[in-house]
């Protein structure tokens, strides 16, 4: 699966991206589980959507495929009211754990035993549809070959910090009473509210 990557690839996302969000990322390589497995890494927009924020996404997960995705490939972004790009990077951090066990599909809660970054107790994720906008449908890195358009489709998915409570109550009610409850999906630093 990793001999899908390459920098033109690459390029292609951060280009289709980099159009989206109209900034320049900072990137970052996260250490993937296994090394043979290759590279995650954690695409940082500071200030956006606006001053205040900073959302992140990864790349890597769509180098693997999974029963459930079918022909789509699928990557996490998150989106933050922090100052803190280290938030920007816990999605990269969590695939980099993950992939290739996890199915990352939204709806699904996903927990670690520490917190996710200092001064914050957040410890989890769950994940649903990305807070930007990003166009209708999957984004094509597809490129051509031999003269012919080859499809690389490729799904955001919204991930979106929680406390280790919060997940607990998914787990026991599900994903949509969490998501009914009132919480501001965008504040790191909130108190849990289950």
């Amino acid at each position: 699966m990793a001999g899908r990557d390459t920098l033109d690839r690459f390029g292609r996302y951060c280009e289709l991206l980099d159009s989206l969000t109209g900034v320049k990322p900072v990137i970052s390589d996260v250490e993937p589980r296994v090394v043979e497995d290759g590279p995650v890494r954690a695409i940082s927009y500071i200030g956006t959507p606006e001053p205040g924020y900073v959302t992140g996404f990864t790349y890597g997960l769509s180098l693997y495929g999974h029963p459930d995705w079918g022909p789509t490939g699928r990557e996490l972004c998150i989106t933050v009211r922090s100052g803190d790009v280290e938030w920007s990077q816990v999605p990269a951090r969590v695939v980099a754990a993950l992939r290739g066990i996890c199915p990352f599909t939204p709806g699904q809660v996903l927990g670690y035993k520490e917190p996710y970054v200092g001064g914050s107790s957040m410890n989890s994720i769950v994940l649903a549809k990305p807070a930007l906008e990003l166009g209708s449908g999957p984004l094509d890195l597809g490129s051509v070959e031999g003269g012919a358009k080859v499809l690389d489709l490729v799904e955001i998915v919204g991930a979106y910090p929680i406390h280790s409570s919060e997940r607990e109550f998914a787990y026991s009610h599900g994903f949509d009473a969490l998501w009914s409850l009132e919480w501001d999906r965008f504040d790191p630093a909130r108190g849990p509210v289950a």
